[in-house]
């Protein structure tokens, strides 16, 4: 009668040679494998390397749609700003004038030195992640956005409209 202790390990040998006879294959079969493989990649035609041309070659253009929005947005709250401000002045053809040509803008942030000269002089200004200063002629426009003007069509946070005047210190003496 064997010893429960051999048959154990006669188990485990077995068991254990198992996997190594399952593992090993034909040498040759190994090699043609492998060189069927660098036949695929070293074709200059494979469909892996059109499809990642030609995913790169149809990417829209984000950032024309993305300018074409802010401008968007940024001149239509001007106008709507100037129409109800100066509404003498801007009659429809004049506000026809106001093109993404005809202005200028720039995105401002609230650490420069000058929005915190106007966050002391205008407390009611309220500063947002989305701040831009857009000028045309005479008018100058502070326009805040809660989310990004350039993804999204939307209402401003704020807009804040002052007009270029003439200079107060500057006096004309009479002609004598």
């Amino acid at each position: 009668m064997p010893t429960p202790l051999l048959s154990i390990i006669t188990l485990f040998a077995v068991l254990g040679l198992f996997p190594i006879f399952a593992q090993t294959q034909n040498p040759k079969e190994a090699i043609s494998g492998a060189e069927e493989g660098a036949e695929i990649h070293q074709d200059g035609k494979s469909l892996d390397r059109e499809y990642y041309e030609y995913y790169f070659k149809t990417l829209p253009n984000t950032d024309i749609v993305e300018k074409a929005k802010l401008e968007y947005n940024l001149i239509r709250h001007l106008k709507l700003e100037l129409r109800k401000r100066d509404a003498v002045k801007m009659t429809p053809e004049e506000l026809k004038k106001v093109t993404s040509a005809a202005v200028r803008y720039e995105r401002v942030f609230e650490d420069s030195i000058w929005m915190r000269g106007i966050r002391n002089q205008m407390k009611y200004i309220k500063f947002k992640d989305y701040m831009y200063v857009i000028i045309y002629e005479k008018y100058y426009c502070f326009i805040s956005y809660e989310m990004n003007p350039s993804r999204y069509i939307q209402e401003p946070f704020q807009v804040q409209l002052i007009f270029q005047k003439e200079n107060p210190f500057n006096t004309i003496l009479p002609a004598p």
